[in-house]
């Protein structure tokens, strides 16, 4: 689960029926509930909304994966990688490990697997570009 402080922090919420989205300054984290079959409307519905939020900033594609759900690979064909330049997979379940290595071979920009949102965190800042 993602912990309260870093819900609060966030700068916009936006509520689904198959999850949430907790957007940041550079990155999102997203959160699909239990058992949800996440498919290419469900994908649809998230970018756009991420791409009028970002507006023609790049972010952060950060699944904490606390539930378990069903994915359609052919979600990543979607996917704008100049846009969302990265992809962080967080779970501790070996099934969703094993299921985030398939997904990367799908997406051509930065992808990493992490334990934990903090160090999933850590990795988007990396992509903040230095203003000024």
């Amino acid at each position: 689960m993602l912990p309260t402080d870093h819900i609060a922090r966030a700068n916009h919420h936006f509520q689904y029926d198959f999850g949430n989205l907790y957007c940041f300054d550079h990155y999102v984290i997203g959160i699909i509930n239990d058992q949800i079959n996440f498919g290419t409307t469900e994908a649809k519905i998230i970018l756009n909304d991420l791409n009028k939020y970002f507006t023609s900033k790049q972010f952060v594609y950060i699944a904490n994966r606390a539930f378990s759900h069903n994915i359609d690979l052919s979600v990543y064909k979607l996917v704008n990688p100049k846009k969302l330049v990265g992809i962080a997979i967080v779970s501790l379940h070996e099934n969703e490990i094993e299921r985030a290595v398939e997904e990367q071979q799908l997406y051509s920009g930065s992808f990493g697997l992490f334990k934990n949102v903090e160090s999933a965190i850590a990795w988007a800042n990396t992509f903040q570009k230095v203003e000024g």
